[in-house]
């Protein structure tokens, strides 16, 4: 019995030692865990829960402006042509007409007045008697009406070489008229005379008609027609 109670506390001095070896490596394992979980625990408290702020660390993003766009440059603006002032033209009773020249191509005297666009003389010209008489300013369309023969002939044989711009002039006892030609064209004879170049009243207008025919004294079916305006005034 003595030799067994020797043996058993010989084995706990043994043991004792390692038990203090093991509790020392455990107090210093916690020793060692004590600042690193005070550290952690103090970043935690110390550290905001928001989002740390950007705009404390990123520089200021500056605005664009929309670039301004430069218009096209506009071709300066032309003004229209000043209209050509109407000559002050010269007043003349409206009388009956005496003789019509147009430069070299017309130069006939006047017949009795007729009141139908048939013309009675080949050497002469007729005005309509139911339209007005030449004057400045006139009272209504003076109709001329003659005839135009083959090759020339008659009172109106030139009449279609009369061109845009030419002047045709009138006389009377009261003076004479000049007229600007502006237009000139072919007309079917069957209802000209009740045309709108015919029946149309205008002041200071010249119709001419020239009612052509072939040799053998046949009319034809188209007539000439040219339209003047009243351009010039001199009283005699």
């Amino acid at each position: 019995m003595a030799g067994s109670h020797r043996a058993q506390k010989t084995q706990r001095t043994r043991e004792r030692p390692g038990r203090r070896q093991g509790w020392a490596v455990a107090v210093a394992v916690v020793l060692a865990l004590v600042p690193a979980t005070w550290f952690g625990v103090h970043r935690l408290v110390a550290s905001p829960t928001s989002a740390p702020d950007q705009t404390a660390t990123d520089l200021p993003i500056p605005s664009v402006s929309p670039r301004a766009t430069t218009p096209a440059p506009q071709p300066p603006a032309t003004s229209a042509p000043p209209a050509t002032p109407r000559p002050h033209l010269a007043k003349v009773a409206p009388e009956a007409p005496r003789r019509l020249q147009a430069g070299p191509l017309l130069d006939t005297g006047f017949d009795s007045a007729v009141s139908t666009i048939e013309p009675a003389s080949t050497a002469e010209v007729a005005r309509l008697a139911p339209r007005g008489s030449p004057g400045s300013p006139g009272t209504d369309t003076v109709v001329v009406v003659g005839k135009v023969l083959t090759g020339g002939e008659g009172a109106f044989g030139h009449l279609p070489q009369l061109r845009t711009g030419a002047t045709v002039s009138i006389r009377t006892d009261a003076g004479t008229l000049t007229y600007t030609v502006v237009a000139s064209a072919r007309m079917p004879v069957s209802g000209l005379a009740s045309s709108q170049q015919i029946t149309r009243h205008v002041r200071g207008r010249l119709v001419m008609v020239g009612i052509r025919y072939a040799a053998t004294g046949e009319r034809l079916a188209d007539a000439v027609v040219v339209t003047a305006d009243l351009s010039g005034a001199r009283p005699s």
